[in-house]
């Protein structure tokens, strides 16, 4: 049986990165509560999150595709392990849900937190939408999580920070 070391480590992480032209656009859209997703001319694929090149045909993409803020959860998880929040830099309570979520108008899935953490009341193929932030800025956490739709969750705040 091996011994448990732990250290105690506060990371600086203060860097900026160009996201790309595609992503620029993406948040700004979202700033407006909308989701846009490029669309390849060669096989018709939407993709989302947004990216300059088709996966598939290896074309560039210039054509924006309005997608819905609903969809359905394809794969999922509950994370029991703490991690600190890249945006927030604070501690995530746990546990919490992550998935796999296929917007309507969308052929691929955006990766996402879940309002749902009771493994319980998740499900492949279920519906869900999004739950915006009140005060949006154009950035992917102006969508704090993603909820069942058969009902709204209350209170979001014990969910994500």
């Amino acid at each position: 049986m091996s011994e448990r070391i732990v250290v105690e480590h506060t990371m600086d992480l203060t860097w900026r990165y160009a996201s790309g032209a595609a992503m620029e656009r993406f948040c700004a859209s979202l700033r407006e509560r909308r989701l846009e997703a490029l669309r390849c001319k060669g096989c018709g694929r939407r993709y989302l999150p947004p990216r300059p090149l088709c996966g598939n045909c290896r074309l560039r993409m210039s054509e924006w595709v309005s997608v819905q803020d609903e969809g359905t959860l394809v794969a999922w998880t509950v994370v029991h392990v703490p991690m600190v929040d890249g945006r927030t830099g604070e501690p995530r309570p746990i546990p919490y849900g992550m998935g796999l979520v296929r917007l309507d108008g969308a052929d691929t899935t955006l990766n996402h937190f879940l309002a749902e953490a009771d493994p319980g009341r998740l499900g492949i193929g279920q519906r869900v939408r999004a739950v915006w932030r009140p005060e949006l800025r154009g950035a992917m956490d102006d969508i704090l999580c993603f909820e069942p739709v058969r009902a709204r969750s209350k209170k979001h705040s014990e969910v994500l920070p």
